[in-house]
């Protein structure tokens, strides 16, 4: 064999190996079959032993809200393509708004961030720091309004970076005392309550992104409202459209549409303060109304809050309180390079940075809320509500709990060659309908 042919066989020996250290097919084993399914299903059934059914007692209610405006500035974080691009200002502040809700057995704290996520690092801090005023993590509900033009900093990984811009950790440390504080405020207010929901039709507001008419969408605003003894009234909304009506080219610290949805309710009569959660946007972007930009979160924000007519929601005085927090057993994380072929996981892992993955589900009297620590698509609800026992419930699903394990879509789209389906899928196949198998359950569990 000459030397130029040995060459060759080395060279191809060597690159065989190097794919071989980095490449994999794709795991298409289908959840049923696999051992964190089990994992899961004795957790539930260890559930279902261990959870009694809350009792309907008087319910005692608080709110508070505090700016989390950076005090210096900072990268935004939403678009990758703003490539670390530091924010030029504030066009509204930002906000960390919060909920007690208290009985004679329970105390628990929601808390929405207007920012991208919650991120896991500040999860992370929390649950070193929550003990010191009376809470855990298992009593407190994480979101966030996904608005793609707030403070970044707070990823501390290759892939954070890209999203958030280089990491702070002092961001981390005052998002976490920022989520202190609204609770701490929100407990010094607490009072007996009422507590009431409502849903309205906005299939005009709201479009899949993701595949267009091909798909289905999640087309309901979601109210729930509490009324304390005092007549102080509050609002709590979801709604599925991505809070994107503001593109890269903004570089202000905005809170999107739900900063002038938030606005727009607390002009209603009779109402004080308002809060917004994001829904199940995972496949979802908000409809522009011709307009662009903040004419377009303007209009968005007037169109939601045309429907509410919060004064003919119907009150409960009694109602039961509980949360359950499920760690959710996953198979390993990883990249798409082609439909059937993968980096292995531990480039992934290499690449991340450690997240908690769990499900919260919150009973607020009839309500039940499903936070999810992803982009959660709204074309899953329906198969949610379809498996839930309680015609009663009023389910709100939500996003960015406080973990995140990127977009979990239909499992029908999953070898799209799209960003939610290829790019951002890390955890699949078969995810929808794990996720959706996990929700209605734990939903079942605590209602």
């Amino acid at each position: 064999m000459s030397k130029v042919k040995k060459w060759i066989l080395i060279v191809l020996i060597f690159l065989t190996c190097l794919v071989g250290i980095f490449i994999q097919p794709v795991d298409r084993t289908h959840f049923l079959e696999t051992n964190y399914f089990q994992v899961a299903e004795t957790a539930l059934d260890s559930l279902r032993t261990n959870t009694k059914s809350p009792q309907n007692l008087p319910i005692e209610i608080g709110w508070a809200k505090t700016n989390i405006t950076p005090k210096y500035l900072t990268p935004l974080s939403g678009y990758g393509s703003r490539k670390d691009a530091i924010a030029v200002g504030a066009h509204d502040s930002l906000w960390a708004r919060g909920f007690v809700f208290k009985n004679n057995n329970e105390k628990i704290a929601f808390v929405t961030l207007d920012a991208l996520i919650v991120p896991p690092a500040v999860t992370q801090q929390l649950v070193e720091r929550l003990p010191s005023i009376g809470y855990d993590l298992q009593h407190l509900y994480l979101t966030a309004t996904h608005t793609h033009s707030s403070m970044g900093a707070w990823g501390n990984s290759f892939i954070g970076k890209r999203f958030a811009g280089e990491f702070d950790p002092e961001i981390v440390y005052q998002l976490t005392s920022d989520i202190i504080t609204v609770i701490q405020e929100a407990e010094q207010n607490v009072s007996p309550a009422s507590i009431g929901f409502v849903e309205y039709e906005s299939s005009d507001l709201v479009t899949n992104r993701l595949v267009g008419e091909r798909g289905i969408i999640d087309p309901w605003f979601r109210v729930a409202k509490f009324k304390k003894q005092s007549g102080e009234i509050a609002l709590l909304t979801t709604f599925s459209a991505h809070a994107t009506c503001l593109s890269s080219d903004e570089l202000k610290y905005s809170r999107d549409y739900p900063g002038q949805l938030g606005d727009s309710l607390e002009s209603l009569a009779g109402v004080d303060f308002a809060a917004f959660a994001a829904g199940a946007v995972g496949s979802h972007r908000p409809e522009s109304g011709g307009f662009g930009q903040h004419d377009r979160t303007r209009w968005l924000a007037a169109s939601l809050t045309k429907k509410v007519k919060h004064s003919s929601i119907l009150l409960k005085d009694n109602n039961p309180l509980e949360m359950v927090l499920f760690n959710v057993p996953l198979r390993n994380a990883h990249w798409r390079i082609t439909t059937n072929w993968r980096f292995r996981p531990w480039v992934f892992q290499w690449l991340s940075e450690d997240s908690p993955h769990y499900i919260t589900a919150l009973r607020i009297g009839e309500i039940v809320m499903s936070g999810t620590p992803c982009d959660f698509s709204g074309e899953l609800i329906p198969e949610i509500q379809a498996g839930l026992q309680n015609a009663n419930i009023h389910l709100m699903v939500t996003s960015f709990n406080g973990g995140y394990v990127g977009y979990i879509t239909k499992d029908s789209w999953y070898d799209l060659k799209e960003y939610e389906t290829f790019i951002m899928n890390w955890f699949g196949p078969n995810n929808g309908q794990y996720f959706t198998y996990l929700i209605y359950n734990l939903v079942n569990i605590i209602s």
